[in-house]
């Protein structure tokens, strides 16, 4: 008797009506290849190892063999790695039951993709507070990629996002620099890469200073000093110094950044000599960002000391002719003192004379020839000190006052002039400091400056002309003077009176005639044309109508002499187009 529970696993047998017995006796039933199916990813990335599986219901076990284009492969397993991007590729599973003969046959169709690979992010070095910069990330992609951005600031917990593969920023007012992230993923097999930038922000400068190495403001005439001008700034700035007008370009020093989100510090340095001697003056450092522009300004006020110094005895103004004197300030018991003047040792006479232990200078008389750069360089304790000494100005003049012609020299007692013409004068002297002028011409003054003319507006009657030199500082003045005669012409004419010009005329085309004359002085002319008068030397005549002949006539006239002479031309007319009709 059939048992029921050997039925259902072998089934076939016992629908053969077989015995358990003779089932275990019989061989087992050969059946498939059924549910043959290829298990893998549908999308390949060029560069990336995959493994593709074959199965499918078989008894005995199928045999599995693949093919992808004019390649073959054998066993169930398909290990695939594209090394360059191809068409879609097609796998082709044959399963195959090697006791039946029968075979299945499955496709599976791969879509290829290649990347993301190199991405770059492109933009600017450095960003500018409140002004927007555009970077854009690129990314090796088939068919394309996706861009997203990840921004976030220098102190920020969170960044934003963007997408697309360029990006628009502006950085906040607070921010040091910014983090960029763009990630580049296949629009299709979905894979990613991503790469990371810091990008520094301009900032500053601001909380700009002025520090001096010596630790003090207070400076020492002749002596060098370093400076520091110490600005925050990122990147960097550009510095320019200004000192009693003289500008200077400072050595720039970078001074690292200590941790990450530190201000960057950044200073210039300046040495130079105290050479001006000034009781304050003010040291400005100017710091200009390289990158957007901005600048900030400081200064600090020094205070000079001149630790040896020349100084008038009084108030009294350096004269020449009467007695003056210099003080040197400073030394201190005991010292050797030695004087100089223009950096050459002071030779003393009977009129230069020094007090005792050296200490002043005095002259008796001062001359003009006393002026020069007097110093006193002090010996004490070992050191030899010397100030910016003084600089001695001795007012002096006018002497040696005279009227010159300018290019030819002094005009001597008498100058002669022609009338009508120009004579430029000038007048000479030597006086500091300048003197003014007074020219004075038979009596009356007539010019307040050192050059004069005289010219047609001016009457050469002739006459003593005079020029007066006055020292404003001294309050002494000098002149000189010559006696101006005119020159008298001969006087003659007019005579010879002639017109130059054409013996014809012809109809609507201009003729210039000229009048000429003997005369001394000068004529003036006048002409009568059509029964129009004109004046001056030459004329332009233009006939508008056809007559015979046409007349001109000029006159001269000497305005010195008051005669006048006249000349009459008649000239001929002709006209082509008339025809006398």
């Amino acid at each position: 008797m059939v048992q029921l529970s050997l039925c259902l696993p072998l089934l076939l047998t016992c629908l053969t009506g077989t015995t358990a017995s003779e089932g275990a006796q019989s061989k087992t039933a050969n059946y498939g290849p059924s549910f043959v199916e290829i298990t893998g990813v549908s999308i390949v990335t060029v560069g990336i190892p995959y493994a593709f599986q074959c199965s499918a219901t078989c008894s005995p076990a199928c045999t599995f063999s693949w093919t992808r284009g004019n390649q073959t492969a054998q066993g169930p397993e398909l290990r695939l790695e594209l090394q360059v991007r191809v068409q879609p590729q097609v796998l082709i599973c044959v399963a195959l039951n090697p006791a039946t003969g029968e075979s299945v046959t499955v496709k599976k169709t791969l879509q290829v993709t290649e990347g993301p690979s190199d991405i770059i992010i492109s933009g600017p070095d450095m960003l500018s507070n409140g002004q927007s910069s555009t970077f854009t990330c690129l990314a090796d992609c088939y068919p394309s990629c996706l861009y997203t951005w990840t921004v976030g600031s220098e102190g920020q917990s969170t960044g934003v996002t963007s997408e697309g593969s360029s990006l628009t920023i502006t950085p906040p007012s607070d921010a040091m620099s910014e983090k960029l992230t763009c990630q580049a993923q296949n629009s299709v097999s979905h894979l990613f890469i991503s790469k990371t930038t810091s990008v520094w922000v301009a900032t500053g400068p601001d909380d700009i200073s002025i520090s001096n190495q010596a630790g003090s403001n207070t400076v020492i005439l002749g002596s060098t000093y370093k400076f520091f001008c110490i600005v925050y700034c990122t990147p960097s700035c550009n510095y320019t110094w200004t000192y009693n007008g003289h500008t200077y370009p400072g050595d720039q020093i970078q001074v690292p950044i200590l941790h990450k989100g530190d201000k960057r510090k950044v200073m210039s340095k300046l040495v130079f000599t105290i050479s001006d001697y000034t009781h304050t003056e003010n040291l400005t450092c100017k710091a200009q960002n390289t990158i957007s522009g901005l600048t900030i300004v400081t200064t600090a006020t020094l205070t000079v000391i001149d630790p040896i110094s020349v100084q008038p005895v009084s108030s009294t103004l350096p004269v020449a002719g009467q007695v003056y004197s210099l003080h040197c300030v400073g030394s201190q018991n005991p010292a050797s003192i030695l004087w100089t003047k223009d950096a050459v040792p002071l030779p003393v006479s009977s009129r230069v004379s020094l007090s005792l232990q050296n200490t002043t200078l005095s002259f008796s008389p001062l001359q003009q020839s006393d002026g020069g750069l007097y110093q006193c360089v002090v010996s004490q304790g070992g050191q030899s000190l010397k100030g910016i000494g003084y600089q001695l100005n001795v007012y002096y003049g006018p002497v040696d006052v005279a009227i010159v012609r300018p290019e030819i020299g002094p005009v001597g007692p008498e100058l002669y002039v022609s009338p009508g013409s120009t004579t430029g004068l000038l007048c000479s002297s030597e006086c500091y400091p300048n003197c003014s002028y007074t020219w004075i011409y038979n009596g009356k003054p007539v010019a307040l400056k050192a050059a004069f003319s005289l010219t047609s507006g001016t009457p050469v009657q002739g006459g003593p002309l005079t020029c007066v030199a006055n020292n404003p500082v001294t309050k002494e003045n000098s002149s000189s003077e010559t006696m101006v005669i005119p020159i008298v012409p001969f006087l003659d004419g007019p005579s010879n009176v002639t017109i130059s010009g054409p013996r014809s005329l012809d109809v609507g085309v201009k003729a210039t005639f000229r009048c000429s004359a003997q005369c001394s002085p000068s004529c003036s002319f006048t002409w009568t044309v059509y029964g129009h008068t004109m004046t001056g030397s030459t004329v332009d005549v233009t006939v508008s109508r056809y007559v015979p002949t046409e007349s001109l006539s000029c006159e001269a006239h000497n305005s010195v002499t008051g005669r006048t002479a006249s000349v009459n031309e008649t000239l001929s007319v002709s006209d082509p187009h008339w025809c006398g009709c």
